[in-house]
């Protein structure tokens, strides 16, 4: 069975380099982070990237929706200024460069597709299927997970083999109805919203819990001492660091 590590860096390394970029990636694995979650959308010309917003302004130095901008768009955009000049021109990556180089670092990886306007649940399942199938090589394992339980029922049905994980704001009365179909891995809960009940049924079911997104080590510690197996941070580089003096 597969076994989420106890931390896997949010977007990246994303206290230390812009979310969802290679830069953030690089930074992970020098930092010994083994996972990283990142998130999938479609240009309008069905391009499949890497980037968090629906709309360019928070991670760009520019304005509009992600739809209406396609591949060769891609050349212009700079993705890493808003974050450092250290960063400038770092591009918002393809999927298929992304999954290239986690390979080349044989790192674990949490997929997160996100539901778009306009968007079919298909077109988004066979982007991440295909795009998996042909670029993803390394040794350690793919989850894909997503906050709209229907794009994972079309993964299931894709992919009968998939690792899925079940993303919430806040657990729903119906989640065990619901895992009951999707057969996920793993649960992803918003910490803030979890109590100790909520943990020990997950858990009680048979599905691993990990939450996001943590930046406190104290809040991680009592995190983990709850039973949460994994944790979200954009500062996985503190908490793995802490993890391993531990060990020592």
């Amino acid at each position: 069975m597969v076994r989420l590590p106890p931390v896997i860096g949010h977007r990246g390394l994303s206290a230390l380099a812009p979310e969802n970029t290679c830069a953030a990636i690089h930074a992970a694995y020098s930092h010994g982070i083994s996972w990283v979650e990142i998130d999938l959308s479609l240009l309008g010309d069905g391009t499949a990237v890497i980037f968090h917003d629906d709309t360019l302004e928070r991670c760009t130095q520019h304005q509009g929706h992600l739809v209406d901008i396609n591949r060769e768009d891609l050349a212009w955009l700079d993705a890493g200024s808003w974050f450092s000049h250290e960063f400038a021109a770092e591009p918002i990556p393809t999927l298929a460069e992304m999954l290239s180089l986690l390979s080349t670092y044989h790192m674990g990886l949490n997929l997160e597709l996100k539901a778009q306007p306009h968007v079919s649940h298909a077109t988004i399942v066979r982007c991440a299927y295909s795009h998996i199938k042909k670029y993803w090589k390394s040794s350690q394992p793919i989850v894909i997970s997503s906050f709209d339980h229907d794009i994972l029922l079309a993964y299931r049905k894709a992919d009968p083999d998939a690792l899925l994980a079940m993303l919430y704001e806040d657990l729903q009365p119906d989640w065990q109805s619901v895992a009951h179909r999707i057969q996920p891995l793993s649960l992803h809960c918003h910490y803030p919203e979890l109590t100790q009940d909520s943990i020990t049924a997950i858990k009680s079911k048979g599905y691993q819990i990990a939450a996001y997104t943590c930046n406190n080590l104290n809040e991680a510690i009592q995190l983990w001492q709850s039973g949460i197996d994994t944790l979200f941070s954009d500062q996985a580089h503190l908490f793995t660091q802490y993890l391993n003096n531990k060990a020592e």
